[in-house]
């Protein structure tokens, strides 16, 4: 029996954006001295990139990817200490370092402009939903405190929609978000992350918000390395990064040399693979400031901080290559 589509992707959204539960880890290496975690989404792609070329072996770096079927799998293998490092994004970031763990973001992944890491908002093929001004009214499935549900609210800001007039519906399964979007069940919108969110327009549904559209930078997904790793082992993320941004060098050069393995890495259904594109990444990038802060100021009113924590605290800019 051909395996839907959606089976395919549920393994590789949820950056962390989201918990999907899915499986547990599997190595891919053999033992290293950099435990690095990646969730098998396009943002992961530089350090499949850097693996298989064996770009950590060029700057003499021992590194070993170590895949996770959920960020919330990744999350806690990080706050046990059994990871150096590993991609995911600023709002887990920021959860990890209030509950003790000392991580900064050392590189960007996906999101040094607005055309990097497309989410769209989309409604149901059934629905008359097409502007965001109609969203006004109308329930949109998220994830409660995750990187869409931060989203949601700055599209609203953003696009000066009244927020107090969109209901918000926890979903946190993107498997089970797709379904019913499309069905028209549980709410007409939903906001998802790429490649779901190319499937679900795929299927019929309507694009209401597409970020890359909006001339501003929203989300961002990045590189975290422990602070202690960075005390003790200052050289080799030195090295690691440099790696990490040749292999972002090589993929914007020549990403139809890469195109099957952004296939594989992303999990990319077979509907979607003859529009599928390589994604472009920055090298040599860490979040802006503005982006920090106004993560930062979301985190606070959430409740889900007391208290900011500085630039300085968040992320390394030591490493930057000048």
């Amino acid at each position: 029996m051909r395996q839907h589509p959606l089976a395919q992707i549920c393994f590789m959204i949820i950056m962390m954006a989201c918990i999907s539960g899915c499986s547990e880890e599997t190595k891919i290496a053999k033992h290293s001295s950099l435990k690095i975690g990646v969730l098998r989404i396009d943002d992961s792609l530089p350090l499949y990139v850097a693996e298989k070329d064996q770009l950590f072996q060029k700057y003499g770096v021992d590194v070993e990817l170590i895949e996770f079927g959920s960020a919330s799998d990744q999350s806690k293998a990080m706050e046990a200490g059994e990871l150096d490092g590993m991609m995911t994004d600023m709002i887990v970031q920021n959860l990890i370092k209030k509950g003790g763990l000392d991580v900064k973001t050392i590189a960007l992944a996906l999101g040094a402009t607005e055309k990097e890491g497309r989410f769209l908002v989309v409604s149901s093929p059934q629905s008359s939903i097409v502007e965001p001004k109609q969203l006004e009214g109308q329930s949109v499935m998220i994830a409660e405190n995750t990187m869409m549900d931060y989203l949601m609210e700055q599209y609203e800001r953003h696009l000066k929609l009244e927020s107090s007039q969109i209901t918000k519906i926890h979903l946190p399964n993107l498997s089970l978000r797709v379904d019913a979007v499309l069905a028209g069940k549980e709410a007409q919108v939903a906001i998802l992350p790429e490649p779901l969110a190319s499937y679900a327009v795929a299927q019929g549904a309507n694009i209401v918000i597409d970020d890359t559209t909006l001339g501003e930078n929203f989300s961002q997904s990045v590189i975290v390395m422990t602070q202690k790793n960075m005390t003790n082992n200052r050289d080799e993320v030195k090295k690691f990064l440099e790696a990490y941004n040749e292999a972002i060098k090589q993929v914007n050069r020549q990403p139809e040399k890469y195109f099957e393995l952004a296939l594989e890495v992303a999990n990319v259904p077979e509907i979607l693979k003859e529009q599928y594109t390589v994604p472009a990444f920055t090298p040599n990038r860490v979040p802006a400031q503005e982006n920090i802060e106004r993560l930062s100021d979301w985190l606070v009113s959430k409740g889900l901080l007391e208290q900011a924590f500085s630039y300085e605290e968040l992320v390394e800019i030591s490493l930057e290559e000048q």
